[in-house]
């Protein structure tokens, strides 16, 4: 492989990402790319987990720079199959709507930016994670976080920009249902919590915005585990502001730590999202999945 290939980027983008606006954007840095006389090749995905049967044809193919394009669903499918292949390196244009993961990890967030990023050559290993059978790079959970994942999507065929994450916020508010929730730590420890929200995180922020793990680091090895516990509707709407604006630690009616593992099993089988996807149900182990990704990320 000579130098050229070695540096070639390869993007897999999604056309619908950002209610059509990833694509306006991805022109803005194709031309760039262009300007600077970089090689480089795409893809377009088709449907919803295309992208994963796309990066893994593009590593057969011989691929190493493989760039997703999109929103966190469409990193959450190439990473899934990235972190499977030593040697193969992971970038992003974040051209979603919410592009939680990557405001989190404090990547650029105009285009010129991005594509100085990704052909800077400089590169950090991340952490990703593990939900039972599901895998996340950013944030999985039970609880608030899944009814918020499931009404936005239904707000999302009709409308766009962060209007869809609002109203979903709000329809899981009047919905809001708890858990009893058996949770055992890597370290040994275990405790019963009556919870409305589990949240098991690789970075910060969460639908659209939400810095619910203010004290993530993508690269510590471990998952920040933060437990909302059992709140009537007042409390909870006086909550919701510090929780968006990661102002909540301070409150005895959330749970916060660290640790590599939590093991859950609650009262009843709660479906589990994983980076906004449906995926699984408790009972199930959380776990870091430590430097699993090689990710481009500039200075």
């Amino acid at each position: 492989m000579d130098n050229d290939d070695k540096n070639k980027l390869y993007f897999i983008v999604n056309p619908v990402s950002g209610s059509g606006e990833g694509m306006r954007r991805f022109a803005i840095a194709r031309g760039l790319l262009e300007k600077r006389n970089a090689e480089y090749g795409f893809c377009y995905s088709e449907y919803p987990g295309h992208a994963v049967k796309l990066a893994k044809q593009a590593i057969e193919n011989g691929e190493r720079n493989i760039v997703a394009v999109g929103g966190d669903g469409t990193l959450n499918e190439v990473a899934s199959v990235v972190k499977d292949h030593k040697g193969v390196r992971l970038g992003l244009l974040p051209f979603g709507t919410g592009n939680d993961f990557a405001r989190g990890i404090g990547l650029p967030e105009d285009e010129e930016g991005l594509v100085d990023a990704l052909l800077s050559g400089n590169t950090r290993m991340v952490d990703a994670g593990a939900a039972g059978d599901g895998f996340f790079m950013n944030v999985a959970g039970f609880g608030f976080d899944v009814d918020v994942v499931r009404y936005t999507e239904k707000y999302k065929r009709k409308l766009n920009g962060m209007l869809p994450y609002m109203l979903g916020i709000l329809k899981a508010l009047i919905y809001l249902s708890k858990t009893e929730a058996e949770i055992e730590t890597d370290s040994g420890e275990s405790f019963s919590v009556t919870a409305i929200l589990l949240s098991a995180c690789n970075g910060t922020r969460f639908a659209g915005g939400i810095n619910l793990a203010p004290q993530a680091e993508q690269s510590d090895g471990l998952l920040d585990i933060c437990i909302l516990k059992k709140v009537n509707r007042l409390r909870f709407l006086y909550l919701l502001p510090k929780y968006m604006k990661g102002k909540h630690l301070k409150y005895k009616d959330f749970m916060y730590f660290k640790a590599k593992s939590i093991r859950v099993d609650t009262a009843s089988n709660m479906p589990m999202e994983c980076d906004g996807e449906i995926m699984g149900h408790t009972p199930a182990v959380f776990r870091v999945l430590e430097n699993a990704i090689e990710l481009m990320i500039g200075e």
